[in-house]
């Protein structure tokens, strides 16, 4: 293997090393906080993780990362073996060391070279250098008391004496493991084993910690039964994509085979279960395809954690974060792009949010805020939700805003909650009173609505003033593949993602009521809901002509709001393989890409959220 695929293969790795030093330094702080008790493990995960990168740039000949990580490994060599926790500010410098070898490592992945010492980079060196010296000053004045030694692995069973001459050795042979001293009895100076220990204080560390982060970094072989390890491989994700587009096709090519006219005539048992076992293995398959491409949302969660430490620094406040159902998996592409979306959550709860401890102590709270983040499935989608103990959003101060930039006009009152909440997105408006590094532009919340409907997702707002304010972004599983309904209009086929369906009613018995404009309504249990047919949402150049044998009317939902789309026939449910729309149908409106159905049909994937924006500018 070459020096260029084993840098390849670094990189990835240098940034997991540098997360972990990173989380492991947030645990210490957050030890520090509590108790200030020495936690052996943790120190030793930390020295680990900065010997490894070191030895690993070294390898591959980066010596600016080893420059740095040699100082850090010093450093933590030293707290390791004066069992001294990092103080507050240690913790903060070794975090600036993680950002710097960030830095670097994001260099050695765009040049594939060893990047140049810059002024930065010098400076931390010259930091941690200081820092090594005054801890070397400290632990050489400090007045050294007589530790008890070690016993070694034969010593176990060992005693030792309780005066010791200088011309006696202190270590036994190896034929006195069993002897016994002349003053003391074996029953007496027999000692707990150290591992019963070690498993006392990991089980309260587990007890205690908020967040705990586990890599393969943190593991240890402790006996048989760590001699089976789980075996992964890392696989390219072009590679990934190319199988999933093969899967995609063999769905497509085993509904043609198992749906052609000719078979469907046979009335063979043996060919029909043959034909139902290779529809399972073809399900399983796809299945098993999807879930390579899936992926715990942990690595998204616990990067917040380095996030909330800073913005609480800058904010001046106390802020807890708390993670569940990171164990949550989603799609990798995802993944990518959920991040950003929650960071502008959190930067906004935080500034906006969260009270000072003066607000917080007139309103009876704690001093220390509180923001939960979790993720959990529901269905075909991820829902991730993020909640505060704030002082909520205000639905009057909105409005004002609201009316000043002229984004409202006239009676306010009839308005909902949520529509008054919704208007936060609005780009340029915010109800902060000043603009700090942090938030207060009125753009945070923009990028948030248009990465999450960029993803086919949707956001809701639920708040209580005085009490908090709950995001929940819902996020569909994967990009590639969805469950949609499809649809037949004349001749043509169209499919709508289930998740907007809101209902199928039939217009055999049901008259349609007329309005200006030539707008038509349906009264369906005391709701006038708008019905709408193909031609008036895509304007396509050849009109479509329904064949009216059965009108049917399917209606979506989107946002809480409904509209009816005339329809002849309702194909049924099935998962499909999403196609991007090219060329001149890039830009099509109200489509977002299409599908191959078993029949061998195309048809078009309709984007709901298109269609309800067009349908209200023509109101």
């Amino acid at each position: 293997m070459g020096r260029e695929q084993l840098l390849l293969d670094f990189i990835p790795e240098g940034f997991e090393l540098i997360e972990v030093c990173e989380s492991a330094i947030l645990s210490i702080e957050e030890i520090n906080d509590r108790s200030g008790e020495y936690d052996e493990e943790l120190i030793n995960n930390l020295f680990r993780a900065v010997h490894t990168l070191k030895g690993s740039s070294g390898l591959l000949k980066l010596e600016s990362l080893v420059k740095i990580s040699h100082e850090a490994e010093t450093l933590m060599d030293i707290l390791r073996k004066e069992k001294l926790l990092p103080s507050e500010d240690v913790c903060q410098v070794l975090i600036n060391t993680c950002d710097q070898l960030r830095r670097l490592l994001q260099k050695v992945d765009e040049t594939k070279s060893n990047p140049e010492l810059d002024e930065e980079s010098e400076a931390i060196i010259e930091v941690l250098k200081r820092e090594i010296k005054r801890l070397n000053s400290e632990t050489t004045d400090a007045p050294t008391e007589p530790k008890p030694t070690k016993k070694k692995s034969f010593e176990i069973f060992g005693e030792e004496t309780s005066e010791v001459s200088p011309d006696v050795p202190l270590k036994k042979k190896s034929f006195e493991i069993f002897g016994e001293s002349e003053t003391t009895s074996p029953i007496e100076d027999i000692k707990t084993p150290e591992p019963v220990e070690t498993q006392t204080v990991l089980g309260k560390q587990t007890q205690d910690s908020l967040i705990q982060t586990k890599t393969p970094v943190d593991k240890e072989v402790t006996g048989p039964s760590s001699s089976v390890h789980k075996k992964e491989i890392k696989v390219a994700n072009e590679k990934l994509d190319a199988l999933m587009d093969l899967v995609g096709e063999l769905v497509i090519a085993e509904s043609n085979v198992t749906q052609h006219p000719l078979l469907k005539k046979l009335r063979n048992e043996d060919f029909n279960s043959s034909i139902n076992r290779l529809r399972k293995i073809v399900l399983d398959l796809q299945e098993v395809a999807l879930s390579t491409r899936m992926i715990p949302i942990s690595g998204v969660f616990h990067k917040m954690s380095r996030l909330i430490r800073d913005l609480q620094k800058k904010a001046n406040k106390k802020v807890a974060l708390y993670i569940s159902g990171e164990e949550t998996e989603i799609d990798k592409s995802i993944v990518d792009l959920i991040a950003d979306p929650i960071i502008h959550i959190l930067r906004n709860s935080i500034d906006h949010g969260i009270e000072n401890a003066e607000e917080r102590s007139l309103a009876n709270k704690p001093e220390v805020g509180s923001i939960q983040l979790s993720a959990r499935q529901s269905v075909n989608e991820v829902w991730v939700m993020i909640r505060d103990d704030g002082r909520g959003l205000n639905r009057e101060k909105i409005i004002k805003k609201s009316i000043e930039r002229g984004i409202l006009s006239g009676d306010t009152d009839q308005l909902s909650d949520r529509e008054v909440y919704n208007l936060i997105f609005v780009p340029g408006l915010s109800t902060a009173e000043s603009v700090t590094d942090i938030s207060g532009r009125g753009v945070g919340m923009d990028i948030v609505r248009q990465n999450i409907e960029r993803m086919g997702g949707k956001i809701e707002i639920h708040s209580h003033l005085g009490k908090g304010t709950s995001f929940i972004l819902r996020i569909p599983l994967s990009l590639g593949i969805m469950e949609g309904t499809v649809v037949r209009i004349g001749n043509k086929f169209f499919t709508i993602q289930t998740t907007e369906l809101r209902e199928f009613i039939s217009l055999r018995d049901r008259t349609e009521i007329p309005l200006e404009d030539n707008q038509k309504v349906i009264d369906v249990r005391g709701t006038f809901i708008p019905i709408f047919d193909i031609n008036q949402i895509l304007n396509h150049r050849e009109e479509i002509f329904y064949d009216g044998l059965d009108p049917l009317m399917i209606v979506l939902e989107y946002e809480k709001k409904l509209i009816g789309l005339r329809v002849d026939e309702i194909i049924g449910n099935q998962n499909v393989v999403i196609k991007p729309l090219q060329g001149i149908l890039e830009e099509a409106n109200g489509v977002n890409g299409f599908t191959i159905l078993g029949s061998g049909n195309v048809s078009l994937i309709l984007d709901v959220k298109s269609i309800f924006q067009k349908m209200q500018r023509i109101d």
